[in-house]
């Protein structure tokens, strides 16, 4: 089988306009053109690839599988262009890591001696929920997921590095902060102050609350937990953050925090990765900061 990528690019291209000439037009190609590469493309591929009817060019059950495959072929195309630019920029390795909001605040420490210890690795970080982060990594879409909770892991290699304990940071002398721990139910009796609407935080939050049947009362998102907690100091509301983030400010007396009485509020940290054998090496080795300099396991 012997065809060329301009061939695929040249048939999803048809694909899309459903027209020869418009996918040569769009290919900047004349429609003799086109016509070459598709007939080149359905020889090597042995079956036609599109039925010819009054209202265009429509795919083949064997065109639609040959669809499939050479839009994934193209995105992976794209993908080694970029990291080859990035070579030829003078950076080494790239990293794609997807994270819940515990596992990121988490981050800080391992990311920044690992960013220092190799300047020529570039690392792209985005929040997601761990179920997301899975996802992803399955997909190819991530090379390592930060995840936290009963998470299944789907048949993915994974490392526990810390656990940590969601909790309820409350005003100072707020009526809540006489409790040794309260369910979800009671906490969100009160008013909220979440961290950003589209935070894995606030999600999962939503999530439980919808199973609980509750629906949350959300004075503010703010944009980071520094700005929630601060929220809360002024009395604006509750939120629901990591004891890790939560524990400065309240040895400091400035915030309380409440035990949060759920199965899941105590929750593993793990990284998880298709396979760390298969993985460049600054890959394995930022994996090893994480876990070497992630989060602590949280205060009982």
């Amino acid at each position: 089988m012997r065809f060329e990528l301009t061939d695929l690019r040249v048939f999803l291209a048809i694909a899309q306009a459903k027209s020869v000439t418009a996918g040569a037009s769009d290919m900047h190609l004349t429609a003799p053109s086109a016509s070459y590469r598709l007939k080149n493309l359905e020889q090597a591929m042995g079956v036609p690839l599109f039925n010819r009817t009054q209202k265009g060019m429509a795919l083949t059950p064997a065109g639609e599988t040959v669809q499939h495959y050479a839009e994934a072929i193209m995105e992976n195309v794209e993908r080694l262009q970029s990291d080859m630019r990035r070579h030829t920029d003078g950076i080494e390795g790239h990293i794609r890591v997807y994270a819940n909001s515990s596992t990121m605040a988490s981050l800080p420490a391992a990311l920044s001696r690992f960013l220092a210890a190799y300047p020529n690795v570039n690392v792209d970080l985005e929040e997601h929920l761990s179920e997301d982060s899975v996802r992803a990594v399955i997909e190819d879409r991530a090379d390592v997921g930060l995840v936290a909770g009963a998470i299944d892991m789907r048949g993915l290699e994974f490392i526990r590095y810390g656990v940590d304990e969601l909790m309820f940071v409350v005003p100072a002398r707020h009526p809540s902060g006489l409790l040794d721990k309260m369910s979800l139910a009671q906490a969100l009796a009160y008013d909220l102050v979440s961290v950003g609407s589209k935070s894995s935080n606030f999600l999962f939050l939503n999530d439980m609350a919808a199973r609980a049947g509750i629906k949350p009362r959300v004075r503010v998102h703010a944009p980071d937990f520094a700005a929630a907690m601060r929220c809360v100091q002024e009395g604006a509301g509750i939120s629901l953050v990591p004891r890790s983030v939560a524990g400065p400010l309240i040895e400091q007396g400035v915030v309380e925090g409440v035990t949060l009485d759920e199965p899941w509020a105590r929750r593993e940290q793990r990284i998880v990765v298709r396979s760390q054998k298969a993985l460049p090496a600054y890959t394995r080795d930022f994996i090893r900061y994480v876990a070497e300099w992630g989060a602590p396991d949280a205060a009982p």
